[in-house]
């Protein structure tokens, strides 16, 4: 699959892109501000860190409230704009990517399918938070595994109208039904995807999973399922 939603390499670049504005701000201030603390220093050799900006050579250091209230300033303010739009006219695509593999047991007289193993690899570019990006990659997972197995939406031929209005008729995966998901990351910094390295991730980890479900179902049974989900009656 090469497809994902894009929010954090979109609006996060912008981000990105408004904290370093201000940082730039603040060594500006430091420099050539009201009682400059860095007065006469280049800006190369001033770095941040912990809520500091830090001068190593001459063993100087002041907080950004310090620094503010000798300018007379109660917050700094700074605007950070990426448009992706403007990136997807220029002469390169960006695309995240899967790979999703799923094992699968099938009862020959009942023709019950279940998920035995699975295991899906993402190059989503940088991952920004990595526990929350599993946490993502599971749910995706879970999401494909109801696509092929369980979920269908029936519309009434007459009224047109969803016939399913609760979960009492409309099924989802349980917890009886996934086993341990193995999810991994494989991407790195694409400085090409965004200013922030990172890529679409979302749809990416859902899309691959029902295609390789059913190719496992074919494979233990000989028979092509091209239509979700993959019921009893298709596999007997």
């Amino acid at each position: 699959a090469s497809i994902g939603s894009a929010t954090m390499a979109n609006a996060g670049a912008s981000v990105m892109l408004a904290a370093k504005t201000a940082r730039d701000r603040a060594i500006e201030l430091a420099l050539t501000g009201r009682d400059a603390p860095f007065a006469g220093s280049l800006g190369t050799d001033v770095r941040v860190s912990d809520g500091r900006l830090v001068l190593a050579k001459k063993n100087l250091h002041i907080t950004y409230a310090e620094l503010l209230a000798r300018n007379g300033l109660s917050t700094l303010v700074a605007d950070g704009h990426y448009d992706p739009i403007e990136e997807a006219n220029g002469p390169k695509a960006v695309f995240s990517f899967s790979a999703v593999f799923a094992e699968v047991r099938v009862d020959p007289d009942l023709g019950l399918v279940r998920l035995n193993r699975f295991v899906g690899a993402y190059d989503a570019g940088r991952i920004i938070n990595p526990k929350t990006a599993r946490s993502q990659a599971i749910g995706g997972a879970i999401w494909g595994v109801g696509q092929a197995l369980l979920e269908q939406s029936e519309t009434d031929p007459l009224t047109g109208r969803f016939l399913h209005r609760n979960y009492s008729g409309y099924l989802v995966p349980t917890n009886a039904d996934i086993p341990e998901l193995d999810v991994l990351f494989v991407g790195e910094f694409d400085e090409e995807a965004s200013p922030l390295g990172a890529k679409g991730l979302g749809e990416l980890t859902a899309v691959s999973v029902a295609p390789a479900i059913a190719n496992a179902v074919y494979h233990a049974t000989g028979k092509r399922v091209r239509d979700l989900p993959i019921t009893v009656e298709k596999v007997l």
